[in-house]
């Protein structure tokens, strides 16, 4: 009723301007009010002339937030009121204008990902709300960044000297279970608070300064294993899971062999391998599998070892259905190489914390008009959100322990990109994720379902 009703009254021009904005969904009705175009898909109302969200809508059953309610330009905002907060603490990286924090991410070492994708989508949100004139409670973001390497010890280098010499608020891990692990660990011995990708909780999930802001592994078995018998047809059939031999991948393991077991369905072949393996040993196991007739496979290692893995398999004219999790199987420069080999991974389904690239216009049209380019920008341009949301939580007057403090107690955050995050008194706050699937017809991924709690 409402795109009924929009088509009437239509201000002059709104029509040509419609017509002429990349990316904005076939069918875009006009709000009779103010003007605006409303994305069929979504339900945010758009700017006709720049083609940014300037009203919230809803994708996927989650509501979006507009950026003005993460950032603002009070030079005076108004502090929470709750008197069991720490008043005071320790304000490192903090100034009267700036936040300063600090990323680390697997740049080598771990998949084919470009490093100008991370160095331009590290600060991409953040000069987005520059140029709109909005600030976290006045301050602006300012971003440090290291390549961790895909190597724990690399990881505390990295962020010990991002603490130590560059003087950030806080840490943020990308990618990489080991490696965030192990900086985690760092951070809290030294009172910095950490943020991370959802990966494991050993180790974890004790820590008081730690937050993952997507589900963890051990959440994310029961929601695959249920994808694989509803959806996939797994029961019945034969299943393996092939899994880096690292104690940080033992969680994600045990939560997904463990529910694959109460949905009635068997894990016939059950591998782990070194997290040095390489091509030989993609090789052997790609031959194990087939030849045990193995129908699915829950890969559970590097994206560089996936792609030599599916690359074997298909030599051998083995075409198995690869599902998993993990932030980087699911991104496009992943499908591209392994999609260009054979398309070797043709139908992949990976969860995911972010949406495809492809469909990122239907979450945040104002990602790519920030001048996004790819996935990984889009990834940090959700996490990016989420962090912002989480740095405006303690007001005016932000130090690390009243960062932690309202971050464990807040209300959850929502961005529309990453599905929401609630801590609840916790430090785990994922709620949901997407599903990709690998189009090797074009060599990239697309958002198959999105915010999913089950199948």
């Amino acid at each position: 009723m409402m795109f009924s009703a929009a088509a009437c009254g239509q201000k002059e021009g709104v029509a040509d301007q419609a017509s002429g904005l990349t990316g904005l969904p076939a069918g875009a009705a006009v709000d009779p009010e103010t003007g605006a175009l409303i994305d069929p898909e979504t339900g945010a109302l758009i700017d006709p002339e720049t083609g940014e969200i300037i009203d919230p809508g809803t994708t996927g059953g989650t509501t979006t937030t507009d950026d003005d309610e993460v950032a603002s330009n009070d030079d005076d905002p108004e502090t929470p009121s709750d008197p069991e907060a720490p008043s005071g603490g320790d304000a490192t990286g903090v100034t009267a204008s700036t936040i300063k924090i600090g990323i680390h991410a697997p740049i080598t070492g771990a998949a084919p990902v470009p490093s100008q994708s991370f160095q331009k989508g590290k600060d991409l949100y953040w000069n987005y709300l520059k140029s709109k004139n909005l600030t976290i409670n006045g301050r602006n973001v300012e971003v440090v960044f290291r390549n961790d390497e895909y190597n724990p010890s690399q990881a505390v280098t990295a962020c010990r000297e991002m603490v130590e010499d560059e003087k950030v608020f806080l840490l943020v891990g990308v990618a990489g279970t080991d490696q965030i692990q192990a900086c985690a660990k760092y951070a809290a011995s030294v009172g910095v608070p950490y943020v991370s990708a959802g990966v494991t909780e050993i180790g974890l999930e004790s820590l008081p300064n730690y937050f993952a802001i997507w589900l963890s592994y051990a959440q994310q078995g029961p929601l695959l294993a249920d994808l694989l018998t509803d959806q996939l047809g797994a029961v019945g059939e034969k299943n393996g899971f092939v899994w880096f031999n690292t104690p940080t991948f033992r969680d994600g393991h045990d939560s997904f062999t463990s529910a694959m077991g109460q949905k009635g369905a068997k894990v016939d072949y059950d591998k782990p391998v070194a997290k040095t393996a390489g091509a030989s040993e993609a090789q052997a196991i790609a031959t194990e599998l087939n030849q045990r007739g193995i129908q699915n496979v829950h890969i559970l290692t590097s994206p560089t070892f996936f792609i030599q893995l599916a690359q074997a398999a298909v030599n051998q004219g083995y075409r198995p259905q690869w599902v998993g999790y993990g932030l980087t199987m699911g991104i496009d420069t992943v499908a591209n190489v392994a999609c260009r080999n054979s398309r070797s991974i043709d139908n992949a389904r990976f969860l995911s914390p972010f949406p495809a690239f492809v469909d990122s216009n239907k979450f945040d049209p104002n990602f790519r008009a920030a001048g996004g380019t790819d996935d990984i920008m889009f990834g940090l341009w959700g996490m990016s959100k989420v962090i912002g949301e989480m740095l405006k939580a303690p007001g005016k007057e932000l130090t690390r322990e009243r960062f932690i403090y309202y971050n464990q107690n807040s209300k959850p955050y929502k961005t529309g990109v990453l599905p929401d995050v609630a801590f609840n008194g916790g430090h785990m706050g994922g709620t949901s994720m997407h599903l990709m699937r690998a189009d090797c017809a074009n060599n990239r991924y697309v958002t198959e379902a999105s915010f999913k709690r089950d199948f």
